[in-house]
């Protein structure tokens, strides 16, 4: 009998192999390639996420992204590196991301495609099993390496953006020497999200928005999020996930350059008798922001 990482191992196996972001309002170029280049700068995130507190072989999960745009040709570039731990498996991701941005009057649509690879590690020896001497009791590390490839769509404006996104388009199979296989492969993600900006007064914006995840075998991921604004530096936000959390966010635009945030996610499901919820902190970069720009990146 297998403990708690492998059921984690399952649920990851057969259903979403893509991490969770509370904060994927703050840096959209995680779950988008479209997204690269609309902060008219390059924009740089680093992220951590400890998902589900207190249960042993819980996910963590380490983001960096950076992207910027290449105005002369209307075309922006990315690269993003993610790890994920649960249980017995390691997963890095590593891709670089093109992006070809459309100009109209007063809004722009982006097309994204990234390509990059997605190595994933299994620790059996980190396996526990009721009974000594069982054939899959071996010990030892195995991986896989398989390509990964994203499109993207993106269209904003001043105060209204919506983007949908595919990852994993291609579903490789994983193929881990002298383990059975039980049809573990990428899988395909699907993401939509939209919002939009209120000024109620120059010193109070208002941004609600939601994120939509789905993948085959696994129940639909709903985010809603309501965001304040005040004085253009402090975002205090609210999010409800169904069947999981009610999440609290923090974000502070310490200079316009610069800007940390922090969330904690409430756990509302069964979870919730043996962890103590998630924290996720993120830090975000942004250089040579262009006084010309149409696009707050305070708002977007």
């Amino acid at each position: 009998m297998v403990l708690i990482p492998v059921l984690l191992l399952s649920l990851y196996s057969n259903a979403q192999q893509d991490a969770i972001y509370s904060q994927y309002m703050f840096n959209p170029f995680a779950i988008n390639p479209a997204y690269a280049g609309t902060r008219n700068s390059m924009s740089a995130v680093i992220l951590h996420r400890s998902q589900w507190v207190g249960i042993e072989g819980a996910p963590v999960t380490q983001t960096a992204t950076i992207h910027a745009p290449v105005n002369k040709y209307n075309i922006a570039w990315g690269v993003n590196l993610a790890h994920d731990k649960i249980g017995p498996m390691r997963n890095v991701l590593a891709g670089v991301t093109g992006a070809y941005h459309l100009k109209f009057r007063d809004s722009k649509l982006s097309f994204g495609l990234r390509a990059g690879i997605y190595n994933s590690t299994f620790n059996r020896g980190l396996l526990n099993f009721k009974e000594d001497g069982d054939a899959f009791d071996v010990g030892g590390t195995v991986s896989s390496m398989v390509p990964s490839f994203d499109f993207g769509v993106y269209y904003y404006k001043t105060k209204f953006f919506a983007g949908i996104s595919a990852t994993h388009l291609y579903n490789a199979p994983f193929k881990y020497d002298g383990f059975p296989q039980n049809n573990t492969y990428l899988r395909t993600h699907i993401m939509f999200n939209t919002g939009y900006v209120f000024e109620i007064t120059p010193k109070f914006i208002l941004k609600p928005s939601i994120l939509v995840k789905s993948t085959s075998e696994a129940p639909v991921n709903v985010d809603l999020n309501v965001s304040a604004l005040f004085y253009k530096k402090f975002w205090i936000g609210l999010s409800f996930r169904n069947r999981s959390s009610v999440n609290f966010l923090l974000d502070f635009n310490i200079t316009d350059y610069l800007r940390v945030g922090y969330a904690y996610d409430i756990l509302i499901n069964q979870l919730a008798q043996y962890a103590r919820g998630s924290h996720e902190i993120f830090v975000g970069f942004d250089f040579d922001i262009k006084r010309s720009q149409t696009i707050s990146p305070r708002y977007l």
